[in-house]
């Protein structure tokens, strides 16, 4: 009887858990995904995976107000490859992820804030939006990528972060007299533009955009089990002694993170578990 109670107390529990406004921690999944040009074509890269973010503060309500991200949470490593004999052949991502550590020009480096605000207001934007870059993209001339001209994201001036997710202009030299001018953008939750050379030789633009929901309706609940942000940073790349049409390239990053219940409900739950199968077990016994 007392292992019944036991149990009915923890379902009970588990179906309503605390409230996750009236917390600091939040459990997550999120994707980083990277979309970019390759000789005139459209190309994307993702991973995925978990972390615990830190939001608002205790009893401000179930509406986001900032977002902390603390570490890496998903790391790109992919190669893609294009036809031989027009332009770039290969484009390495070698231990691509955010990186908390490295310290934007506004400060508080993996905050992001005031999100329910810049979402509501189309002419407020993120007043806390760095999130550094790390890891090496590498753009390959010839097979194998014996030449190349390798991108290292972590690029600081002064003790200071720059480049992608930052904001800021830095320069890449390679093998010969190639170049590579990287410009890069803080995260936003709105629109974000970058520009491309297409196959034809003309102009082409990647756009994407951020945004924020909450489980059942509307932003106004998104710091709640379900609730999804998705922040959006653009890069513009210009180039000189790169083969085809690389000369103007682009990539937009996307990292989207989706609220998970809470660390300690999912304890509960797994308790909850064991005591069925452990009823489950004596019950077979009689």
């Amino acid at each position: 009887m007392i292992a019944r109670l036991t149990l009915a107390a923890l379902f009970a529990l588990a179906s309503f858990p605390a409230d996750p406004a009236a917390a600091e921690n939040l459990s997550f999944s999120g994707e980083q995904a990277i979309r970019f040009s390759q000789n005139g074509v459209i190309d994307e890269v993702s991973a995925t995976g978990t972390g615990v973010a830190i939001v608002n503060g205790a009893g401000s309500g179930p509406t986001l107000h900032t977002l902390q991200l603390t570490r890496p949470f998903a790391q790109i490593d992919a190669t893609v490859t294009a036809t031989p004999g027009i332009g770039v052949d290969e484009i390495r991502f070698d231990g691509i992820r955010i990186n908390p550590t490295n310290v934007g020009p506004g400060g508080s480096p993996g905050v992001f804030a005031p999100i329910f605000g810049a979402a509501q207001n189309t002419s407020l934007s993120l007043t806390q939006d760095t999130l550094a870059a790390a890891g090496t993209i590498r753009i390959c001339n010839l097979s194998g990528c014996p030449s190349s001209i390798a991108v290292d994201l972590s690029q600081t001036t002064g003790g200071v972060a720059l480049g992608p997710g930052v904001g800021g202009t830095f320069m890449v030299d390679g093998a010969g007299p190639s170049q590579l001018t990287v410009a890069g953008n803080p995260w936003t939750i709105k629109t974000t533009t970058v520009s491309y050379r297409t196959i034809n030789g003309g102009t082409g633009f990647l756009t994407d955009m951020g945004f924020v929901q909450g489980p059942v309706s509307g932003p106004s609940s998104t710091a709640a089990t379900g609730g999804v942000v998705q922040l959006v940073s653009g890069t513009q790349t210009t180039s000189i002694g790169l083969d085809g049409t690389n000369d103007l390239a682009g990539q937009i990053t996307r990292l989207t993170v989706t609220f998970a219940p809470e660390p300690g409900l999912l304890l509960l739950l797994g308790v909850g578990g064991a005591a069925m199968v452990f009823l489950g077990r004596r019950r077979s016994l009689r």
